[in-house]
């Protein structure tokens, strides 16, 4: 019988720099040790749309064990950037100095447009 090994926490005192290898296939983040070193991880590129979706999912039970089970954890844009296309409406968002695009169906912007005009009105 094979002997499970105990899975290790590797714990960051503060996050360093961030990346991209030479040839764009590993995403490597580098982070100060507690011992003042320093270590990295890397992880596949491929697998960086899920990496974002569980860090925001870490920052919703981050703002819910924090301010309450009623809150949301709420990024704040500070720009914000449309570019109507034939098959999508593009959003580019400028948040904590990083762009992020994101792209809706052109149904949907009409909704959301809707809404906003409802909404605001």
């Amino acid at each position: 019988m094979k002997a499970h090994a105990m899975t290790e926490t590797i714990t960051a005192k503060k996050l360093l720099r961030f990346g991209l290898s030479g040839d764009g296939s590993q995403c490597l983040i580098e982070f100060e040790t507690d011992d003042g070193g320093s270590d990295r991880l890397a992880f596949p590129a491929a697998q960086l749309d899920e990496v974002v979706g569980l860090f925001l999912q870490i920052k919703q039970l981050h703002s819910e064990r924090t301010e309450g089970s009623q809150s949301r954890a709420v990024l704040v844009a500070e720009r914000v950037g449309v570019s109507v296309q034939p098959d999508a409406t593009i959003l580019d968002f400028v948040i904590g100095g990083a762009p992020i695009s994101f792209a809706i169906p052109n149904t949907m912007a009409t909704q959301l447009a809707q809404i906003l005009k409802e909404k605001l009105a």
